[in-house]
């Protein structure tokens, strides 16, 4: 859902978005699943080009558990600070090219978004907020909804995490050691 900057007035407009009201129901469809949704934000004018966008927003998302394949429900409450700016071109030599990693921006700051014709795409702003709180290899919850210990954290033994291997307590014998024993077929 568009939003048209021109119609925010001088003072900002506050917005709540739910899956009861729908505005985003259909852009955040393939990343929350049939989770609830809501959103609270709120946009102000800096200037006639410029608009903060400050806000959270709190749902689930559908992942798979990286260690015990099982189907969980992450839980996703993020904050956001932007700055809404025009977009612009970026030539190839622009002083936005010289940034080689991410941690070279400064922290702590309020992030850059582009808006195109005075308005401002939140449903997708939002997808990319749900879609970038998701870890990289998510995991079940230490503690399930029923408040019990996860299954995939406590194996059968009830003793530390599934993936604790015991490291060998001898040196292992030389792979080639075995060899000295073999006799030549002739």
């Amino acid at each position: 859902m568009k939003i048209k900057l021109t119609e925010v007035p001088e003072e900002g407009r506050s917005y709540h978005w739910t899956t009861q009201s729908g505005e985003a129901n259909a852009v955040l469809a393939d990343i929350v699943g049939k989770n609830a949704y809501d959103t609270e934000f709120f946009i102000k004018p800096l200037n006639s080009k410029d608009f903060e966008l400050t806000g959270r927003i709190k749902t689930k998302s559908p992942e798979v558990c990286s260690r015990c394949g099982n189907d969980i429900n992450f839980p996703v409450n993020e904050r956001f600070h932007e700055i809404l700016i025009p977009k612009q071109s970026q030539p190839r030599a622009s002083k936005y090219s010289k940034v080689n990693h991410v941690s070279d921006l400064p922290e702590g700051g309020p992030e850059v978004s582009e808006y195109e014709n005075m308005a401002f795409d939140m449903g997708e702003f939002l997808h990319e907020v749900v879609a970038l709180a998701a870890p990289f290899n998510p995991a079940c919850p230490e503690i399930g909804e029923d408040g019990k210990p996860s299954d995939c954290r406590i194996p059968e033994s009830g003793q530390g995490l599934i993936y604790d291997e015991e490291m060998p307590v001898e040196k292992p014998q030389n792979p080639f050691a075995a060899l000295k024993n073999l006799k030549r077929l002739n």
